[in-house]
């Protein structure tokens, strides 16, 4: 096998396990600064769970979800951020341009999917106000 050949496929490799040790070190980020308040461990994680039982219970909910989806905003913006900082170090013809690639688009899905996720934490936190009106 030729040099060439040899330098490209250790990128590659390089680039594969880079963006796996990323992606690890990113969701392990992500689970300790962006869990909801009611997945988190703590002493309250002790208490038996329960429905809200009146508006101003309901109305609560609703506040946790708002803060719950102002920080998944938050990561995503972040992600999006670098995602874009990626992008810019990839220079086509580079010895990196495989490895920032990847980790560009890496952070392109993660941005997307807390944003989804920001989103339906919104569309609960409406759910919740709308059950606090009709006195659910």
């Amino acid at each position: 096998m030729n040099r060439s050949k040899q330098i490209f496929l250790a990128s590659g490799l390089v680039a594969t396990l880079t963006s796996g040790a990323l992606a690890l070190t990113s969701l392990a980020s992500a689970a300790d600064t962006t869990a909801p308040n009611d997945t988190k461990m703590s002493g309250e994680m002790q208490m038996p769970m329960q429905m809200p039982q009146s508006a101003a219970d309901y109305t609560a909910a609703a506040g946790k979800y708002d803060q719950e989806a102002a920080e998944l905003d938050s990561v995503a913006k972040r992600h999006a951020q670098m995602a874009a900082l990626y992008r810019s170090r990839a220079i086509p013809g580079s010895k990196q341009y495989a490895a920032y690639f990847t980790l560009a688009n890496h952070c392109d899905h993660l941005a997307e999917s807390y944003r989804k996720a920001a989103a339906e934490a919104r569309m609960t936190a409406q759910a919740h106000r709308d059950m606090a009106k009709t006195g659910a």
